[in-house]
């Protein structure tokens, strides 16, 4: 029995129930709820831009006033302290960490540090760890103002990681990012989510990137959940449809890795009966 519910604990990690953002009168997400995403599996938020996917991100994160409950691993997100939130969850925002005349070492450190008495050595050895888990070591005694967009994007996760948090919240991680690190930034957060058992949701662009990179999805389109789960169960062509408007064709490669070929744009159904 003591078994059985240690598997059950361990398998309990974010829910989410009705949650609503508002922006005056206007209402951005109507009431979402999402099943248990569970720790060490990526979930990728995917829809057109306007969808509501970083508006969602930042209430999860509790930056955005919202109703409804944020529950991970049993608590609700909302009654903890705003120290205890930000140290249990980890959010990224779109932009590069900044271009400031700083070690990257110093850089992670002071992330490390940052609201709790951790001592130096500590600091060190950790930031170390977690820079050599991302496979930057090679960095630590670079400026973060003579890196590339890619290398700052993953100083950026180390400082997240560093943190040891239970939720890792990723807006874009992908963006203004080349090809390269692109797949290294979504292989670090997927090696780094499995290894340390987070809850990791990140919202990407890339459709294929996604698929193949990611273990779980979800679907939004104007501020509503359109679908939820494993990737290959929950992508059709049937939502990718109703979310993006376009008709695709679902393909696996030799590797097993899904892949999207587009065919076409989905007609407009009043536009096709005003042509006849």
């Amino acid at each position: 029995m003591t078994g059985n519910m240690t598997n059950a604990q361990s398998q309990e990690g974010l829910l989410v129930h009705g949650l609503t953002v508002s922006y005056g009168k206007r209402e951005i997400l109507h009431g979402i709820s999402l099943d248990n995403m569970r720790p060490g599996r990526v979930t990728a938020l995917l829809g057109p831009n306007g969808s509501g996917k970083s508006t969602f991100l930042r209430a999860v994160a509790g930056l955005t006033a919202s109703k409804g409950e944020v529950v991970l691993k049993g608590r609700n997100l909302a009654t903890l302290p705003v120290g205890e939130r930000a140290r249990i969850g980890a959010y990224l925002p779109q932009s590069l960490p900044p271009e400031v005349h700083l070690q990257v070492l110093e850089a992670v450190m002071v992330a490390r540090r940052a609201g709790e008495g951790v001592s130096a050595e500590c600091a060190l050895s950790e930031a170390m760890e977690v820079l050599e888990g991302l496979g930057i070591a090679d960095l630590a005694l670079r400026y973060l103002d003579e890196l590339s967009g890619g290398q700052r994007q993953l100083v950026g996760l180390a400082q997240a990681l560093v943190r040891k948090p239970e939720l890792l919240l990723l807006d874009e991680p992908l963006s203004a990012l080349d090809l390269r690190y692109q797949f290294a930034v979504m292989e670090a957060v997927r090696r780094e989510t499995q290894a340390r058992g987070i809850v990791t949701l990140l919202v990407v662009h890339d459709l294929n990137i996604a698929l193949q990179r990611a273990d779980d999805v979800v679907y939004m389109r104007e501020g509503r959940l359109i679908g939820q789960g494993v990737v290959m169960d929950v992508t059709t062509p049937d939502i990718l449809a109703d979310v993006y408007g376009v008709r695709t064709r679902l393909e696996v490669c030799p590797r097993g890795l899904p892949h999207v070929l587009v065919d076409g744009v989905v007609e407009d159904s009043s536009e096709e009966e005003q042509r006849y």
